[in-house]
């Protein structure tokens, strides 16, 4: 029956657009593993005061409220939940935890005499939440379905990650290598089963010219990161930045993904920074100041552009340009000598 469950629930798509809906299904095959009188699923807040409720049956909206309240936060914090990951009952906990608040003043009036705490733990160890189980009877739940629940734990925390579903959204870029996902302070957080490309942290730039253009309206980037192997050769990566969908936490901000370039159209590394220069807005005049070269350079570097484009304007070559990521944002030149910030890494990579 667990094993049977667990497939089903492996079949949910990680975090959905209503987790809810996606996972009510789960109280009548699990009351058949275990008699449950109440059952609750519920996510950690990213201030780690409370918790919100994904699903639950059998409780009433109180205790709902109770389930969600800082007040049990803080309990669980002290009884060291947070930092577990296997299951709980209440029969397997320290002498006198039937006196605690939390069963003396509210479960064990309520008929509760056994329950089970599992932690929603990813495989990286981020305490995500807690399914929580309450039975009328002390024999129930055993050892075996403890464990058993405890298994499925980890089918439910993954549909609960927003991890996973960011993951998944980096893997549509053709060729991805690497990706992160970056938070409101500027932290990178691996995503699962993506590696994390040395170059996101070695060149500061990078990640804020891949994200700080993300908008409501905007919800992708893309451009090219120059790069020096230490043989001296120049190479270029492709990064962009994916805006995080809807019901994606608030706390996070996009999506960097490292990825080979396409098609460079025999552009030069200086055909690639005007092309950026273009695009950020500047005229002949700015992008010859910002590189420390002429207007008349400027403007032939612009026919080449054309040429190799096959573009009948400026307008039409940055157009082409930005929707194919054919340039390099001026943030990662060299303001001093107008040539790239490149990054030094092993000819391996």
């Amino acid at each position: 029956m667990a094993l049977e469950l667990a497939e089903e629930i492996n079949r949910v798509t990680p975090a959905g657009d209503d987790p809810a809906a996606d996972l009510s299904f789960m109280w009548d095959p699990l009351n058949r593993l275990v008699p449950l009188a109440a059952g609750w699923i519920g996510t950690l807040d990213k201030d780690q005061r409370g918790y919100t409720t994904v699903t639950s049956v059998g409780h009433d909206p109180v205790s709902r409220g109770y389930m969600e309240s800082e007040e049990l936060t803080e309990l669980r914090k002290e009884f060291g939940l947070l930092r577990r990951r296997r299951p709980l009952r209440l029969q397997d906990a320290p002498p006198h935890t039937v006196e605690l608040p939390c069963w003396s003043e509210h479960w064990w009036p309520a008929g509760y005499r056994e329950g089970l705490a599992v932690p929603l733990v990813t495989p990286d160890g981020r305490h995500l939440g807690v399914l929580g189980l309450h039975t009328d009877t002390v024999s129930q739940p055993t050892v075996e379905a403890r464990d058993a629940i405890g298994a499925l734990a980890r089918t439910v925390t993954a549909v609960l990650d927003p991890m996973n579903s960011l993951a998944g959204l980096a893997r549509l870029i053709h060729g991805a290598t690497a990706a992160v996902v970056v938070d409101c302070r500027g932290a990178l957080t691996p995503l699962p089963g993506m590696a994390t490309d040395p170059l996101l942290t070695r060149c500061p730039d990078l990640v804020p010219a891949a994200v700080d253009g993300l908008t409501d309206r905007v919800e992708y980037t893309a451009f090219l990161c120059p790069v020096r192997a230490d043989d001296g050769r120049e190479r270029y990566v492709r990064v962009t930045g994916l805006a995080c969908p809807p019901g994606t936490s608030d706390d996070f901000v996009g999506l960097v993904v490292i990825s080979p370039p396409d098609d460079l159209c025999a552009l030069t590394l200086r055909e690639l920074v005007v092309l950026g220069l273009v695009i950020e807005g500047h005229a002949n005049q700015g992008i010859a100041a910002r590189l420390f070269i002429t207007a008349r350079t400027a403007a032939a570097h612009l026919e080449h552009i054309r040429a190799k484009l096959r573009a009948p304007t400026r307008t039409a070559a940055a157009m082409l340009a930005m929707r194919r990521g054919l340039y390099i944002p001026y943030r990662l030149i060299d303001v001093r000598t107008g040539t790239s910030r490149a990054v030094t890494v092993s000819a391996g990579r």
